[in-house]
């Protein structure tokens, strides 16, 4: 029915690289001695119950040992950008990938980006860099690496066009832009905000695996090695600098001897050890039988690598994707044109603040009895003034029919009179896309919507004065109470009336978006925040891209930052093979 969040939407991250607990090493050099203190990064009480800051013994047999200039873990976007990018510069590069080469797939398929050709021809409207970045900075609290935000405003277009440059016109045919054309009430802008349609999403037969596949065959053309079902356990230094990596492969340990490696392992969502020390934030907000959670299943080894070789974690908590105040399927961040009253009867936050991620930080901080999001008879034109954003809701005909469709059913049931339709296997209007199905509760009166929902007494009394009060402030044109944007100030005052519930549930994210400080090359800083020879890393290992939360001014980002800086680090990297 709705355009609104779905994991297979979601899901963004590198290539697999984990963890082995039987092969795992690190060089006394690496030690935790040498490495970073157990007080930065995270809680301090959690950093002393953290094992996995701890480095393991080195190995020191090996079945293999190869020579080469860089190698990259992790067969994400980060790494086969960087991958195909070194070796189109005339390194000599190894990529290890712990996944098989036959089940290979990559995760995600939709990446937001500035400019590029194949989104011009079809009419998106350009954006400006410098624009892009103010507005990523200002949602941002200004807390991200200016370099590395700016380097993807500025080359994300002509990356993206080399990143495609492999695919066929019916390639090209399958993909598709979330939010464009705009449709009548779609919003560019809210509360100081801006928003662009600026995404390429490949959902069809040409998926991210297969442009992967491109992009590796590529690189194999410029001499590039690929070694699959390999897991890089730790990184090999020489006094400071980078000397190599140990990996495992299906016949044993192998030793690369390099001068530079590529971390691109795509975060520690797979981990919850390190999810409780690095995001102690969340970790300390959760209730009851709330636990941290990720559907990604990325251990965390590039992390731990990047860190047993002495870089500097992240010292403010790491965001997670969609993870604060945000419950799958997400039906009341993914209904900001609703008015949100919780278990009092009260609203208790802007329901439409710009920035889906941001949304629902109220909810992390209250109670977590049921809330409920409030609409009336015109909700299906008020739910047309959207965002291309995640969560966001793409009015189409269809899209608006369904919604209708849901209300009535709800209406219907409540008058008594639903029939439930008959089979026929065929999908209803949205299935298959990234849709979900919200039901509603109906009455012809707000006293009685309000008894349906469980309210009495003085909770009753409070939710009447407090849509009384909220449509007060519609007619002003101002929110007195939480600052909702006047172009988004819809009344609920004409029946029927509908509700749905939102029991929230904390604590469970796509995939993390941090942990490692860089500069701006990727370069790995070690304590000092002076760079660590030969160490870089890229995609969801690298900190400091985003702010407190995943956004999206574009639906996409993180794969799109992926991409870009991907090959950007590539290039930083074939800049110090040159000197090194």
């Amino acid at each position: 029915m709705m355009q609104d969040l779905t994991r297979r939407n979601f899901l963004k991250g590198m290539g697999i690289v984990g963890a082995s607990a039987a092969a795992a090493g690190a060089l006394a050099s690496c030690s935790p001695s040498t490495a970073a203190s157990d007080s930065e990064g995270g809680s301090a009480e959690g950093a002393q119950d953290s094992g996995w800051r701890v480095a393991p013994a080195e190995i020191t047999e090996f079945v293999q040992e190869i020579d080469c200039d860089v190698v990259v873990c992790g067969h994400g976007f980060a790494g086969i950008t960087a991958c195909r990018e070194l070796a189109e510069e005339g390194a000599k590069v190894y990529l290890v990938e712990k996944q098989s080469e036959d089940t290979y797939a990559a995760v995600g398929n939709e990446a937001g980006v500035l400019n590029a050709s194949i989104l011009k021809e079809r009419g998106v409207p350009e954006i400006d860099p410098v624009e892009f970045f103010q507005n990523w900075m200002r949602i941002t609290g200004n807390y991200p690496n200016q370099e590395l935000v700016m380097k993807y405003a500025q080359n994300s277009g002509a990356n993206m066009d080399w990143y495609l440059s492999a695919l066929t016109e019916e390639d090209f045919a399958t993909m598709t832009t979330a939010f464009f054309p705009k449709t009548e009430h779609q919003m560019d802008e809210l509360s100081g905000i801006k928003f662009w349609p600026s995404v390429c999403s490949f959902y069809g037969d040409c998926n991210q695996t297969k442009i992967h596949g491109y992009n590796r065959d590529l690189a194999k053309q410029a001499g590039a090695e690929f070694m699959f079902s390999t897991e890089a356990q730790y990184v090999v230094m020489n006094e400071g600098s980078v000397a190599g990596l140990v990996a495992t492969g299906p016949d044993g340990n192998i030793k690369f001897n390099c001068k530079a490696v590529v971390i691109a392992c795509g975060g520690f969502g797979g981990n919850p050890e390190m999810m409780t020390d690095l995001m102690p934030d969340m970790a300390g907000a959760l209730v009851g039988d709330e636990t941290l959670s990720s559907m990604s299943t990325n251990d965390g080894r590039g992390v731990q690598m990047a860190y047993w070789a002495g870089a500097h974690l992240e010292t403010c908590p790491i965001p997670g994707m969609n993870m604060k105040g945000l419950s799958l399927p997400g039906k009341m961040n993914c209904l900001p044109q609703a008015v949100w009253v919780d278990e009092n009867g009260k609203r208790f936050c802007n329901e439409y603040y710009p920035t889906s991620e941001q949304r629902g930080y109220a909810t992390v901080y209250r109670s977590r009895k049921t809330k409920f999001a409030i609409c009336d008879s015109n909700f299906p034109e008020y739910r047309q003034y959207t965002i291309p954003q995640h969560a966001g809701f793409t009015a189409t005909e269809e899209n608006i029919a369904s919604l209708q469709e849901a209300l009535d059913t709800a209406y219907a049931k409540f008058k008594g009179t639903y029939e439930e339709p008959e089979e026929t296997g065929e999908e209803g209007p949205g299935g298959g896309g990234p849709a979900t199905q919200v039901e509603y509760i109906a009455d012809d009166t707000l006293e009685g919507l309000a008894t349906q929902l469980g309210y009495e007494g003085e909770a009753l009394e409070n939710f009447l004065a407090t849509i009384e009060a909220y449509n007060s402030y519609c007619e002003q044109g101002a929110d007195m109470e939480f600052g909702r944007d006047a172009k988004v100030l819809f009344p609920v005052d004409t029946a029927p009336y509908y509700a749905c519930t939102f029991d929230p549930v904390l604590g469970e994210t796509m995939v993390t978006c941090g942990g490692i400080i860089t500069d701006g090359e990727q370069n790995a800083l070690d304590q000092n925040f002076e760079p660590i020879p030969g160490l870089y890393v890229s995609g969801n290992d690298c900190g400091r891209r985003f702010g407190y939360e995943y956004i999206t001014p574009i639906p996409g980002v993180s794969l799109g930052f992926a991409i870009t800086l991907g090959r950007e680090c590539g290039k930083s990297v074939g800049k110090f093979l040159q000197i090194a």
